[in-house]
């Protein structure tokens, strides 16, 4: 008996059993037959099998709904799972874990249709399985869906409002998908179509700060937040309401005042500190307690960072008394000090003090270093003195300009001073250890000589004024001590105590200086400046 066996094209005989391997993937046919020693054939026997080693390949999940924000969707979702190959799939497994979850299931066929319906962060894995059996590599899908918005929103002030300026404290929630930003608005009608964003501030906490800037003075703000989740979806709260403080005058629009009106009351006070010749130098007993002179109007001198500067329209009517090595050593101390104790006014943020040097330097083009001498220290450019004994007044050594043993002071200018001194004059001998510096000029304030006639007119008075602010002379043959004052229209200064021991007082009055933290009061909410409707000012 002969087989005949016809294997994918190649026949084969052979007289005995035949068995082979077949190992090529796909599908074989194998078809066989006998023949006798006649030649006679029987019929064919044939059979086909199907060799599949390969996985299948990994199958692609789509999504379909409405989609929000960050990932997020806002509606059910539809969930379409196909193999990637259609060809000898058998059939898709699946399942959903999280929000959502669906068992293990098994869908014959080439595609698995089904819907995520809950809220939430739903994981789905699948693979698919061929007719072998064999299963391919699995695929995950994270679907995170919220149809929900926000459950709270709320705003509360925090704080008392400012001028400008009002503090919230917002908080919202989110179950599924969280907070993702605050949007603050505000209005000043509480209309639901008037509101108006001011800034969206990213924040993932159930608490959120926020200070609304650059609003208007002395006005009704509502303010309210809508706090949107990572879907997309938003909830307003209720809106509060908070009105801004008045807001008065600014440092630059009372720059531009120089000279106009403020009503500024002080706080009346006494000062006797210059009773007697201790401190002041009054051996005539000429000087009595000092009380605030309420009738005194006031007058913007400057104002910048801030800081309003008033000055007295006139100076006082009463006279204060200075002479000798004391009242050089203490004018600058018993003036502001003065002023302090009779013109300060603690609610308004005013404190007083006594007009300077420094008050018509600021203002003034004169030039103080084309007057004789001036700047030149006695001992250097300048040798004005006698070589005999010279007496000084004691805090001329502690002075920047003054070096009478040969070291100069280091701890007060012109215009400051910090104690009282009660010692008496210092002796001193022999013109090579005094030194000191030309620190006296004169000169006649005129708008030539200030920046405007504004300022001749502020610092010009009938009545002769001290300005709290010593100088020296160095003239002849004696070193002048000396203590600034305005006659008139005319800087100038009186002499109270000289190197030769000689002495003498004189009397003049005082010219207040007052100077407002704009941060306590309003100035100008009311009046035009002018004499008869002044400025107002008041705290806020």
């Amino acid at each position: 008996m002969t087989v005949n066996l016809y294997n994918d094209g190649e026949e084969q005989i052979s007289e005995d059993d035949v068995s082979f391997e077949i190992d090529t993937e796909g599908t074989t046919k194998v078809t066989a037959w006998t023949e006798n020693e006649k030649g006679n054939l029987s019929n064919n026997a044939e059979t086909s099998f199907t060799i599949n080693k390969s996985l299948p390949s990994t199958p692609t999940i789509s999504l379909n709904g409405t989609e929000g924000e960050n990932g997020y969707y806002i509606s059910n979702v539809g969930i379409t799972i196909s193999a990637g190959d259609t060809s000898n799939v058998a059939s898709i497994k699946y399942k959903v874990e999280g929000a959502n979850p669906i068992a293990e299931t098994e869908q014959v066929g080439t595609t698995a249709n089904f819907d995520i319906t809950a809220d939430g962060t739903s994981t789905i894995t699948a693979y698919i399985i061929n007719s072998a059996g064999l299963t391919s590599e699995e695929i995950t899908q994270v679907v995170n869906k919220d149809t929900v918005a926000p459950s709270t929103s709320t705003i509360a002030l925090s704080g008392e409002a400012g001028e400008t300026s009002v503090s919230v404290t917002a908080n919202g929630e989110d179950a599924t998908s969280g907070v993702a930003s605050y949007i603050f608005q505000y209005s000043t009608t509480n209309e639901e179509n008037s509101f108006t964003t001011m800034d969206t501030v990213d924040n993932t906490s159930n608490s959120c700060t926020f200070t609304y800037q650059n609003l208007a003075s002395n006005t009704t703000y509502y303010l309210r937040v809508i706090v949107k989740d990572r879907a997309g979806h938003t909830t307003p709260s209720t809106a509060v309401n908070a009105t801004t403080k008045k807001s008065g005058l600014s440092d630059t629009v009372l720059a531009s005042n120089v000279g106009k009106y403020v009503d500024y009351t002080p706080v009346s006070g006494t000062f006797d500190d210059h009773v007697g010749a201790t401190y002041s130098g009054d051996f005539a007993a000429q000087n009595t307690p000092l009380s605030t002179e309420t009738n005194l109007k006031w007058k913007i001198l400057e104002a910048t960072d801030n800081k309003l500067t008033l000055i007295s329209e006139t100076a006082t009517n009463v006279q204060f008394y200075l002479g000798y090595s004391e009242g050089y050593n203490n004018a600058v101390l018993l003036l502001n000090n003065a002023c302090k104790a009779m013109y300060s006014n603690n609610s308004l943020g005013a404190t007083g003090r006594s007009m300077n040097i420094n008050d018509i330097e600021n203002h003034m083009t004169y030039d103080k270093n084309s007057f004789s001498h001036y700047g030149s220290y006695y001992g250097n450019e300048y040798t004005g003195f006698p070589n005999n004994s010279r007496f000084y007044p004691n805090i001329f050594a502690r002075e920047l300009n003054g070096a009478p043993n040969g070291t100069y002071g280091t701890e007060f200018d012109l215009s400051e001073q910090d104690e009282y001194i009660t010692d008496i004059p210092s002796y001193s001998e022999g013109t090579s250890s005094f030194k000191g510096k030309f620190t006296y000029y004169s000169f006649t304030m005129s708008a030539s000589t200030m920046q405007n006639q504004a300022y001749v007119d502020l610092f010009s008075t009938s009545t002769p004024y001290f300005l709290a602010s010593r100088c020296v002379s160095l003239d002849g043959e004696l070193a002048s001590f000396r203590i600034f004052f305005v006659a008139d229209d005319y800087l100038s200064s009186v002499h109270l105590f000289a190197s030769d021991n000689s002495n003498q007082y004189t009397a003049s009055k005082l010219r207040p200086i007052v100077e407002i933290d704009l941060t306590k009061v309003n100035v100008g909410l009311t009046g035009d400046g002018s004499a008869d409707t002044p400025f107002s000012i008041e705290t806020k």
